[in-house]
């Protein structure tokens, strides 16, 4: 049974992975950057881990409460599969990452793969040059869900803008480039198309979408910074339906993220058209989501003889 995929074929570096099973940036453990992983969790098992995002300085976040609900395990169970967090990209930011942080990643034995974040072009680019130095991940993330502070644009929204960050990126690294894209625009294949022609090597699927919720007792927004972004469930049509429009639009390898909580799920994606699979909120509800995911995504090709991910879609 074959599962490896190339996420850059076209890059002389490639961006191979054992299986298309990725852990989602933001939901790496208890704080995102691991804590809580334990001996058993190999991550060598998994295709690749994409730790929480970076920024050029450093972000305490968003007023708490940062999460709704407070335990994904207990609204799961209790039939609520609809989650919001507005965190704010909290994070020590991309200096002390690469002196403090990156560096103990290479003893997982594990694909890393670097999520940064920037508020204008040219930090994108200064982004990049810096990480172009440091250590312990084979790829870059672009988390382009964030707005641009010189005009208040979102970077995923704007085709030009989205072209100007990779390209401010793809000037200073010769790293595969991952472009993450967010969900509630337009067109996302303008968006995609414009991320490939400036240098993207691949294409996330998606990022939550905006979102609020209230608690009726208190009449108040349960976030305290009053929306959010909306993963679980309700997540996963939403992107499946943007991954496989890209599909069928561009060549390019695309990860698919949203709503994964079983091997069908990501089996799913991979009809849709996705090459590799981030799983998220799975994991916020057990850490041990991706390898369980991974065994039942197997044992899903197992069963209907599949030999080989590759072509499938």
């Amino acid at each position: 049974m074959d599962l490896a995929v190339d996420l850059a074929p076209n890059n002389p570096h490639h961006l191979w992975l054992s299986n298309p099973v990725m852990i989602a940036s933001g939901t790496f453990g208890y704080d995102g950057y691991g804590r809580g992983i334990t001996e058993d969790m190999n991550l060598g098992d998994l295709g690749a881990v994409v730790p929480k995002t970076f920024t050029r300085l450093p972000r305490e976040g968003n007023p708490e409460p940062q999460w709704f609900p407070k335990s994904y395990r207990e609204a799961w169970d209790a039939g609520d599969r609809l989650f919001l967090n507005a965190i704010g990209l909290t994070n020590p930011g991309i200096e002390a990452a690469m002196r403090e942080v990156t560096p103990n990643w290479d003893a997982w034995n594990a694909t890393c793969i670097l999520s940064f974040s920037s508020d204008t072009v040219a930090q994108f680019g200064e982004m990049a040059a810096m990480a172009g130095q440091g250590t312990g991940y084979r790829a870059i993330e672009l988390n382009l869900s964030c707005p641009n502070v010189e005009d208040g644009s979102l970077f995923g929204h704007s085709p030009e803008l989205t072209a100007q960050a990779v390209a401010s990126v793809r000037a200073e690294t010769d790293l595969p480039v991952l472009a993450k894209l967010a969900p509630n625009v337009p067109d996302i294949v303008e968006i995609a198309r414009a991320a490939v022609d400036s240098g993207a090597d691949a294409l996330t699927i998606c990022n939550t979408v905006p979102a609020m919720r209230i608690d009726i007792t208190s009449r108040q927004p349960v976030l305290g910074n009053i929306t959010g972004g909306l993963s679980g469930e309700g997540l996963r049509p939403i992107s499946l339906n943007l991954v496989y429009q890209v599909s069928n639009a561009l060549d390019v390898p695309i990860i698919g993220v949203g709503g994964i909580f079983s091997g069908e799920h990501a089996a799913e994606y991979i009809l849709a058209g996705a090459s590799a699979v981030q799983i998220g909120s799975a994991n916020l509800m057990g850490l041990s989501a991706p390898w369980r995911i991974l065994a039942e995504l197997q044992d899903w090709m197992q069963q209907s003889g599949v030999t080989n991910l590759r072509g499938l879609a």
